[in-house]
């Protein structure tokens, strides 16, 4: 390209290429590199949406990890990778990057965010300090800051003892290290999150939570909430749900999103089947804004909600009748009828989300391993290995 045209021109034009395109770029010149290599860069690239493929699943077959691309007609198309996705959890999928936790003892334990667009993989080890934090309660929580498409990693951690503190570390990709949160950013000790599900909205994320207290005859109770974490500002914060949404809510419930709307949904235990239950709430400024039924089932069994189709039909996953195994199914909102997917796969491994692209992780290193110096030194006598295809 000519070196009248100043470099911001250039720069302009190239991020309105294709990812591949981007790609051969960086390999021009240095000065083309660094600026590609940007965060400025990567937030003007964007997310874009894919025309051949519609949703990214995931999921386990015998114990198999898969990925796949989902078209419009649910055909399936395998992701080319180099990581096995065996052993690995999905936490979530925000611009066009999926979180994944792996391992569950601490030496093992780490986070990893993959792009397929851009076939690149990252993992961070997750800090440990002393060998009794191994035993403590703990989660994970991914995001991708929408102002900088920065991606961020959570270590949640509650102490057994109810009246000790949260401990919660942060790491942000662009810095490559962990820090921890003051008090004045976390919850009160006597909440907890639900670690089976995580929405990502905005700048936001979302889990289902709850609060314990301890009745006058000893007795414990849950109060249940919604918990959300602010990427911009780095604080919790508490959703109340109201007592006539709140009596109405299956408890616990699991939480997903579609548009920019929150989901919460589960099944409530009758005495002789399960009434499946999707609720979609609107959030403004921390506080629940509106709430509307989406559907009310009757089911002989428990199922789940995993995503969206057209962000109208709810896609649910069907456990067998000996629960080993699942099938996907679409309710049809029109209609009030299942339509069988034909895809099947073990029970409770099923993750879905719309497909989109972006350059995230561009300028790493594929299956660079950050923080292994973190954890505690007398665990980490095996090096980690994702394995490969």
């Amino acid at each position: 390209m000519s070196e009248n045209i100043p470099i911001e021109v250039q720069m302009d034009i190239v991020r309105r290429l294709c990812v591949k395109s981007v790609a051969q770029c960086r390999t021009i010149c240095k000065i083309w590199r660094s600026r590609i290599d940007s965060m400025h860069f990567t937030k003007r690239f964007g997310v874009r949406m894919n025309s051949a493929f519609s949703y990214i699943l995931l999921c386990e077959h015998s114990y198999k990890g898969n990925a796949f691309y989902v078209d419009e007609n649910f055909s399936l198309t395998p992701v080319e990778s180099n990581i096995s996705f065996s052993g690995l959890t999905p936490l979530g999928w925000s611009h066009g990057v999926c979180g994944f936790s792996f391992g569950p003892i601490v030496r093992h334990f780490m986070c990893l965010l993959w792009n397929p667009t851009v076939h690149k993989s990252v993992g961070a080890y997750i800090p440990y300090y002393t060998l009794g934090q191994e035993y403590e309660k703990r989660l994970l929580g991914f995001g991708v800051r929408p102002h900088n498409l920065d991606p961020i990693i959570l270590k949640i951690a509650f102490p057994f003892d109810p009246k000790e503190p949260w401990s919660v570390e942060l790491f942000t990709l662009s810095s490559r290290v962990w820090r921890s949160l003051g008090n004045e950013y976390l919850l009160p000790h006597t909440f907890r999150i639900k670690k089976a599900s995580q929405a990502n909205i905005g700048r936001h994320i979302y889990w289902c939570g709850y609060e314990k207290f301890v009745g006058n005859d000893a007795s414990s109770y849950k109060s249940y909430v919604i918990v959300s974490f602010d990427m911009l500002s780095f604080r919790f914060q508490i959703l109340n749900i109201s007592d006539h949404l709140l009596h109405q809510l299956p408890l616990p419930f699991y939480v997903t999103s579609i548009g920019d709307d929150l989901v919460v949904s589960g099944d409530i235990q009758g005495d002789e089947h399960c009434v499946f239950c999707i609720w979609v709430l609107s959030i403004h400024g921390g506080t629940i804004t509106s709430f509307t039924i989406l559907l009310t089932i009757p089911s002989p069994i428990a199922v789940k909600l995993i995503g969206f189709h057209d962000n109208i039909d709810p896609i649910i996953e069907v456990p067998s009748q000996e629960g080993f195994s699942a099938s996907l199914f679409l309710y049809r909102m029109s209609t009030g009828g299942f339509q069988s997917l034909g895809i099947e796969g073990d029970a409770g491994s099923f993750f879905i989300r719309p497909f989109n692209q972006s350059i995230v992780l561009q300028s790493h290193a594929d299956m660079t391993k950050y923080c292994e110096e973190l954890v505690y030194r007398g665990l980490v006598d095996t090096k980690l290995n994702l394995g490969c295809h």
